[in-house]
């Protein structure tokens, strides 16, 4: 075969060390960009907590206690009353719907001032979906991860399996429940009681049933 037969409009066919070479700086090309896309993941789930160590959660900044400066928690209260309505005690969580923002550590403390008794499903007295899915009870250092006291009510999400069962209160005084959460997947939430309280206040929204929005 001649020289001019082995070329095709002046282009040489690469040799087969050069088509091995060539294989091998695409391969190492391609692993280059997975490890690169990797690392910038995980550096963008340790800056914004996507499911790495950081549960995700629900909270509320309707208080108006919301951290608009940046670099800090935003903190969060809610509350339980037996409250005087319709001519009778009304189960209410306050507030019912609220809105939290995304990628954001939530400081939540649950002041719930019914000392009702109720029965609760097994899987609700867990804690999930918190921080290290634990919560600390009137103030202690402590967390629990199960609450084995007399339960009033649970906030929980059913489509994130999010649980947060609250103790009932004492005599006297309420009961007091705080925690740290993330919540990294925007839309709207429907979260509920999962206790057996008040009928009426479990199907009325607002009440033992309501929306949490994340933003």
């Amino acid at each position: 075969m001649s020289e001019d037969a082995a070329t095709e409009s002046g282009r040489r066919r690469p040799s087969r060390d050069e088509r091995a070479i060539n294989s091998k700086v695409l391969t190492w090309g391609v692993i280059l960009v997975i490890v690169t896309g990797l690392v910038s993941w995980f550096g963008f789930a340790a800056a914004y907590g996507v499911g790495v160590g950081n549960p995700p959660s629900s909270s509320s900044s309707s208080s108006g206690n919301t951290n608009s400066g940046g670099g800090g928690p935003d903190y969060v209260y809610l509350a339980v009353n037996a409250n005087p309505d319709r001519n009778q005690s009304t189960d209410q969580f306050t507030p019912g719907n609220f809105t939290v923002p995304a990628h954001t550590l939530l400081v939540f403390t649950i002041t719930n001032y019914d000392n009702g008794q109720n029965v609760v499903p097994a899987q609700e007295t867990k804690v999930n979906g918190t921080v290290h899915n634990l919560i600390y009870v009137n103030g202690s250092t402590t967390g629990i991860s199960s609450v084995t006291t007399p339960i009033a009510h649970t906030f929980t999400i059913l489509t994130t399996g999010f649980n947060v069962p609250l103790p009932s209160a004492g005599p006297v005084s309420p009961s007091v429940v705080t925690f740290e959460a993330y919540f990294n997947d925007t839309g709207t939430y429907t979260w509920q009681c999962m206790a057996q309280c008040d009928p009426w206040s479990m199907g009325q929204a607002g009440y033992m049933t309501g929306t949490l929005t994340v933003a």
